[in-house]
């Protein structure tokens, strides 16, 4: 008893230790934000602040990127919205995007895959036409893992091809780790492995600095402030930055991702899964059996390319190929090259 109950001190010790750190750099980085929101107000003007609304662009409604449709999970007591392009006799393609972003981001996937395969783009609950629940406790990974199980079930087949990026990968990697038999192959771009992100940034100074919108969102009201303020320009900032090719994020996709984030809540959405973080999480994910593809743009500006080669040691069998000058948002600005890579990938593992 004397060693359980000092146990239990020391871990809670820990927690208060870490709680602390993680108040103090979000309370520091958001002074920041606040002088940076402020002499941008005084620069630009009034309307700064004034949040806008936007109509959804015809490109949304596009019948070549596929069929609207939606799923009621029983389960988990929650609809998803996703689009389809494809026979669905055909083998079953999952694309699953990332916390910033919308089954919009796999546009140039829907189209190039259906000639072979049944590609299914969802949209995570709360993003997109999905439900939003109102609660911030409804964004945690692991309810996000037990909706898109539940999803793929629903959709009949045995198994499928998963492909993930960001946050939707982050996902993806507990769930194929914990649900090997559900999947045929697993390809994650430009997401790291969720453990071994926690472990790398205790140890590396360069990606706790990249992290900062990590313990930024820790804070209430301010992120989705910052996110929506002069037109959401911080949200498009986010996808010029490390984007050396100007073409792929044309006004018209911009007016896409500016017409979902305007909903009521979507943008709460984008930061509550941040809020749900676990900094002393004991969460157990079991080495990838699936065979894996891992794709990364190496001017990430928010992950570490160390962290591709990390993720790796998670796997039993994978692969690793780089996107040389491709930033983070790599399947919408390299879809040609990572099309490419995804198409060899999948005439090996067949």
């Amino acid at each position: 008893m004397p060693l359980q109950f000092h146990l239990c001190i020391m871990d809670a010790a820990k927690r208060v230790v870490v709680r602390c750190v993680t108040v103090f750099l979000s309370l520091c980085i958001s002074a920041v934000v606040i002088i940076n929101l402020f002499y941008r107000r005084w620069k630009i003007g009034k309307d700064f602040f004034h949040v806008k609304t936007h109509v959804a662009p015809q490109v949304l409604l596009d019948p070549n990127l596929g069929i609207h449709n939606y799923i009621y999970l029983k389960n988990q007591g929650i609809k998803l919205h996703y689009i389809e392009k494809g026979d669905r006799d055909k083998p079953l393609m999952l694309l699953v995007h990332g916390f910033y972003e919308s089954w919009f981001s796999w546009r140039h996937q829907l189209q190039e895959f259906s000639s072979d395969y049944w590609v299914v783009a969802v949209s995570l609950r709360g993003y997109g036409d999905s439900e939003r629940p109102s609660k911030t406790s409804e964004y945690s990974l692991m309810k996000m893992v037990e909706d898109l199980r539940e999803f793929t079930l629903a959709l009949g087949k045995e198994n499928c091809t998963f492909i993930g990026h960001d946050g939707g990968a982050v996902v993806g990697w507990t769930l194929v780790g914990k649900y090997p038999e559900l999947f045929e192959r697993f390809i994650t771009c430009n997401a790291s492995h969720p453990l071994v992100y926690r472990t790398h940034l205790r140890k590396s100074f360069k990606q706790m600095n990249k992290a900062w919108y990590v313990f930024f969102n820790q804070m209430p009201y301010l992120p989705e402030l910052c996110l929506a303020v002069n037109d959401y320009e911080e949200l498009s900032r986010f996808y010029s930055e490390g984007n050396k090719n100007a073409e792929i994020f044309t006004d018209e996709v911009m007016e896409a991702y500016k017409y979902y984030f305007s909903q009521k809540g979507a943008l709460s959405v984008v930061v509550n899964f941040y809020r749900n973080i676990d900094f002393m999480s004991t969460l157990h994910i079991p080495k990838i059996k699936v065979p894996t593809l891992i794709i990364w743009g190496t001017e990430d500006t928010f992950l570490e390319k160390e962290l591709a080669k990390l993720s790796a040691l998670e796997c039993e069998d994978v692969q690793l190929k780089y996107i040389d000058g491709a930033g983070h948002f790599v399947q919408q600005q390299e879809p040609v090259y990572m099309n490419k890579l995804i198409w060899e990938y999948l005439s090996i593992t067949q």
